[in-house]
C-alpha cells in the first residue's frame, strides 16, 4: 500500500501544474468539467481516508506531529466564531476548506517513510515539470498566448459563488498583462507561485553540494536561471521580489553564513545600478503609471516601476495600497480579536458596515482578498492570525531540526527550502492568496510533509537508541 501512495503523491505532483490544459480537452460537459477541478482534492481525502482508516482497523493510534494541536485549535476556533456570528454555515465550510484543503496530503505524507530514492524522484520530478513550464512561459512572451493554453471557461456554481480564471475575465480585474506568460496553469499569477515554491526548491539544493554531481549542478543551475527569467515574464512584481528575498534566507539557513556576505555585496553591486535607473527614470517623466495590461512593459522596466511615485500613488488609491494601509489600519487599530467567520462574502460585507458604513474606502470588496492578511484577520481575527502563524512557526521549527539531524541530503535540502518557505510566504501573503491557490498551498504542504516524514523517521531512531543505551 505504501508503494501505491507514493506512486500516486508522485503522479499528483506531476499532474497539478497540467490540471488545466488535460482537463480543457476531456470530451465532458462544462459541468462535469467543473467538478473534475475537485478530482485531486477528493483523491487525497479518499487517499487519507484509506490510511487513517487502516490506523482505526488495527486499532493504532497515529504517530503526533507538532502541528496537530495549533491545527485543532484553528479549526475549532473557525466552527466558534461561525457559530458567534451566526454566518452561512455551507459558505464558512468552503472558507475553511479554501485554506486548509491541503492539510490532509500533509498528513498523509508525514505518516509515509519515503527513502531518500523517492526523495530524489520528487525534487527531480519538479525540476523537469519547471522546466517545460519555464519553455511554455518564455515562448508565451516572445509568442503570445494562443487559445490552446487558455484554460477552459466554467459555470459552476458552488456555495452560490462561481468558479473561473481571471484570463477569461473581460471587466475590471479580468485579463493579464501583455507579454505574461501563464504556461499550463491558465493564469500568469498561478504561474508565478509555482516558480517561486520551484526556485526555493533549486536554490536550496544548490546550497548542499555535497548531493549533487557537477554535471548535475550545471543542470540545476541551468533550471534555476530559467525560472528566474520565466518568473520576470510572469509580470508578478512581487513574485520576483520574494524569490530574491529568500536568496539570503536560503544561504543562511544552509549554514552558508560567509557566502551570504558575498552574495550579498554582489547583489548591491548589481541591483541597486538597476533600481536607481528604474526610480530616475521613472521620476524624470511626467507621465503617469500606465497598466501593464493596457500596453507592453518589458519585464525590467516592469519591476523598476513600483519605486516610481506614479505607481506608489496608483496602488496607495486603487490597489492593495489602498487595502493595507486604510482597510487593515482600520482592522488593527481596532483590536479585532475575534473574526467574522471564513464565509467570506458575509465576513467581507459585515466588516465593511460595521468599520466604515456608508465610505467605504474601496467599491470592490473581494480586492481585500489580494492582501490576504487583511482578509485573513476580518475572517479569522487577530486570534485566527495569532494560531495560523503559530502553525508556520511549529513548521519552521521542524524544518529546522531536520536541517540539523537529518544525514540524508535531499531531506536537509527540503527542510531548508521549507523553512525559508514559511519565512517569506508571511511578506508573499500581503499580495497574494498563497495558501489558497492550489499552485502555492499545494506544494507548500507537501514539502511541508516530507519534512516532517524525516521528522518522525529521525525521532523514531532517536528513541531507539535511548532504547538501546538504557539496556
Amino acid at each position: 500500500m505504501k508503494l501505491r501512495i507514493t506512486f500516486i503523491i508522485l503522479l499528483l505532483a506531476a499532474f497539478v501544474p497540467f490540471e488545466v490544459m488535460i482537463l480543457k480537452y476531456l470530451p465532458v460537459s462544462d459541468t462535469i468539467y467543473g467538478y473534475l477541478r475537485f478530482a485531486v482534492e477528493v483523491l487525497i481525502y479518499l487517499i487519507a481516508g484509506i490510511v487513517f482508516g487502516r490506523y482505526l482497523f488495527m486499532k493504532q493510534k497515529p504517530a503526533g506531529t507538532p502541528v496537530d494541536k495549533p491545527m485543532l485549535i484553528f479549526i475549532a476556533y473557525a466552527v466558534i466564531i461561525t457559530i458567534v456570528n451566526n454566518a452561512p454555515f455551507i459558505q464558512s465550510f468552503i472558507g475553511l476548506r479554501a485554506l486548509l484543503r491541503y492539510v490532509p496530503l500533509f498528513y498523509v505524507i508525514t505518516h509515509i517513510h519515503f527513502s531518500s530514492t523517492s526523495g530524489k524522484k520528487i525534487f527531480d520530478g519538479l525540476m523537469i515539470v519547471v522546466g517545460i513550464q519555464c519553455a511554455i512561459a518564455i515562448y508565451q512572451h516572445y509568442f503570445g498566448i494562443s487559445q490552446i493554453w487558455y484554460p477552459r471557461a466554467s459555470d459552476l456554481e458552488i456555495g452560490g459563488k462561481q468558479t473561473g480564471f481571471k484570463l477569461l475575465n473581460t471587466g475590471f480585474g479580468g485579463g493579464r498583462e501583455m507579454g505574461a506568460g501563464i504556461g499550463t496553469f491558465g493564469d500568469s499569477v498561478f504561474l508565478a507561485l509555482f516558480l517561486v515554491i520551484c526556485f526555493v526548491v533549486a536554490f536550496a539544493a544548490l546550497q548542499r553540494s555535497e548531493m549533487i554531481s557537477k554535471k548535475q549542478r550545471i543542470w540545476y543551475s541551468t533550471i534555476l536561471m530559467l525560472i528566474t527569467v520565466s518568473l520576470f515574464f510572469t509580470y508578478s512584481r512581487g513574485s520576483v521580489l520574494i524569490a530574491l528575498l529568500s536568496v539570503p534566507l536560503i544561504i543562511y539557513l544552509a549554514g552558508g553564513r560567509k557566502k551570504l556576505v558575498v552574495y550579498i555585496g554582489a547583489a548591491v553591486i548589481l541591483l541597486v545600478p538597476v533600481i536607481l535607473f528604474g526610480v530616475i527614470d521613472n521620476n524624470t517623466t511626467t507621465s503617469s503609471y500606465i497598466n501593464p495590461k493596457i500596453k507592453y512593459t518589458d519585464p525590467i522596466a516592469n519591476i523598476t516601476t513600483i519605486f516610481s511615485s506614479s505607481y506608489v500613488d496608483n496602488t496607495l488609491q486603487f490597489s492593495r495600497g489602498a487595502v493595507l494601509t486604510e482597510i487593515g489600519g482600520e482592522l488593527i487599530s481596532s483590536m479585532k480579536l475575534l473574526g467574522y467567520s471564513p464565509a467570506q462574502d458575509f465576513a467581507l460585507e459585515k466588516a465593511a458596515t460595521k468599520l466604515f458604513g456608508s465610505n467605504m474606502p474601496i467599491n470592490n470588496l473581494p480586492i481585500i482578498n489580494d492582501v490576504y492578511w487583511v482578509a485573513f484577520i476580518i475572517y479569522y481575527g487577530l486570534i485566527g492570525l495569532a494560531i495560523y502563524f503559530f502553525i508556520l512557526y511549529r513548521i519552521f521549527t521542524t524544518s529546522r531540526y531536520v536541517i540539523r539531524h537529518s544525514p540524508d541530503p535531499y531531506f536537509r535540502m527540503f527542510a531548508v527550502a521549507m523553512a525559508a518557505l514559511t519565512i517569506i510566504a508571511i511578506p508573499y501573503s500581503l499580495i497574494l492568496r498563497t495558501f489558497v491557490f492550489r499552485s502555492f498551498g499545494f506544494y507548500f504542504w507537501l514539502l511541508a510533509g516530507l519534512v516532517f516524514s524525516e521528522w518522525r523517521r529521525l525521532k523514531e531512531e532517536e528513541k531507539r537508541n535511548q532504547v538501546v543505551v538504557q539496556a
